[in-house]
């Protein structure tokens, strides 16, 4: 959903649109996310009567060449 609606608003640059959602993936679905991600704050949260922690902010690191 969240990659849809930036395709939308980024539609009038295709390639635009493609870097975000690349970032975007990356960001949520890299098998290496411990090695750029740095998790700053999360909250507690009830699912299914069971708790449990929710990320809700986190800084991403990256190399120069990865973000050129």
């Amino acid at each position: 959903l969240s990659v849809a609606l930036s395709g939308t608003i980024l539609s009038r640059c295709p390639a635009c649109a493609r870097n975000f959602a690349n970032l975007y993936c990356n960001n949520i679905c890299s098998p290496d996310q411990s090695l750029f991600t740095n998790v700053t704050r999360v909250v507690n949260r009830t699912v299914l009567g069971k708790p449990q922690l929710a990320v809700v902010e986190y800084q991403c690191f990256y190399q120069q060449d990865f973000a050129d």
